[in-house]
């Protein structure tokens, strides 16, 4: 009899980084795999992305709930909906062991409901720390709620076991997002610009992404006017957070009216990394520029509050979302020394072998029966 296991995933991003193991987990004989696709993979307004999850060959259950509404409120609202929107679900459908990644608020309702209905829960790139996204408090929930926890590096899995968490169940496995760079065959700078019907060829671009910093009141608008003036690049939408709507409407008005601009929902993994890869940098605020990035030696100008206490690497710059700071950051990464300091950058999350580290954990689980979500506190010993 095969282990049943759930994947959830909610977006374009969390889909490429889940994409390898999901590929394990499918061709695995003792794994019968459900993948349950929400968020804004079943949304039209955030690019309709579960588009992504049939072309790669991937049958799906869909658990929509309402993301009409993108105020801090309608983000709090809709957490309720997914909630129950997964309490029935699992209702319906119990595997043995819900997996997810990462920290979203579909996921934290995902996870609350399976903890509820005891299923047990494996969640990936826990122990991270983004101080300025409400992402932080939710990811340190979901760990608490989960039995198998795989971090991205050894700073995060200290993190996990100081927050009580058994260090037996805690594995080191490096971030998914540097497999994909490793592993993934890219297109070439024509053969991308065939695919996206856009011309790259011509001279240097950069690859933008700017999401709501959530844990900050109407400030997305603000810093990214600061943003627009510094460059004119490949810019992929925000996510479906608070004021994701407010960012995309202002990419879209301004792309409109600048023939050296592509605004696009989504890339698509592979099309995403190998936009990266012929990239003069990584711009904005998503967590590519702090782990994809590096592991393909591209500069990183990070802007602002929302990846603040993560780990770094030698090729991220950090600056204020002020446009003469962005512009010197900017200044700063197309140097040829800076250049350089990008291209002999070691990759603090990982080596290529995610997926295969945590199939590997996930069926030493499975084949232990009987399972169950109940754990006890790991307590740190006493420094004298």
């Amino acid at each position: 009899m095969k282990h049943q296991v759930c994947v959830v995933s909610g977006t374009r991003a969390d889909y490429g980084l889940l994409r390898p193991l999901l590929i394990r987990l499918r061709d695995c004989p003792e794994i019968e795999l459900t993948l349950a696709a929400t968020g804004s993979h079943l949304s039209a307004a955030f690019g309709g992305t579960g588009v992504e999850l049939t072309r790669d060959g991937f049958a799906y259950d869909s658990v929509p709930f309402p993301l009409d509404d993108d105020s801090k409120a309608g983000m709090a609202r809709a957490t309720g909906a997914a909630l129950s929107a997964f309490a029935d679900y699992f209702s319906a459908h119990r595997p043995d062991l819900l997996v997810v990644l990462g920290d979203r608020y579909e996921i934290l309702a995902a996870v609350i409901a399976a903890h509820f209905s005891g299923i047990p829960i494996a969640h990936i790139s826990g122990g991270d720390v983004t101080e300025g996204a409400v992402d932080d408090a939710i990811r340190h929930s979901v760990t608490k709620m989960s039995t198998l926890h795989f971090p991205g590096c050894e700073q995060s899995r200290r993190r996990i076991i100081q927050m009580g968490e058994s260090p037996e169940r805690v594995f080191n496995v490096g971030e998914p997002g540097v497999e994909n760079c490793l592993n993934t065959p890219l297109l070439s700078v024509e053969e991308l610009s065939e695919s996206l019907q856009f011309d790259l060829t011509a001279g240097p671009y950069s690859v933008v992404t700017f999401h709501p910093v959530t844990l900050e009141d109407n400030t997305a608008e603000r810093q990214l006017h600061e943003l627009i003036p510094a460059m004119s690049y490949i810019v992929t939408l925000a996510n479906a957070d608070a004021g994701g709507r407010a960012i995309n409407a202002i990419w879209q008005a301004e792309g409109a009216s600048r023939k050296n601009w592509l605004v696009v929902p989504s890339l698509g993994m592979r099309r995403y990394l190998s936009a990266l890869k012929g990239a003069e940098m990584a711009l904005g605020n998503s967590s590519s520029g702090i782990v994809e990035a590096p592991a393909m030696h591209i500069p990183t100008v990070n802007i602002g509050d929302r990846q603040k206490g993560r780990m770094r690497a030698e090729s991220v710059i950090d600056c204020p979302p002020e446009r003469e700071a962005i512009t010197a950051a900017m200044k700063k990464a197309m140097t040829p020394e800076f250049k350089d300091i990008a291209a002999n950058t070691v990759s603090p999350f990982g080596d290529g072998h995610t997926s295969e580290k945590i199939l590997s954990e996930l069926l030493r689980f499975l084949r232990s029966a009987p399972h169950n979500t109940q754990k006890t506190f790991y307590d740190l010993p006493v420094m004298e």
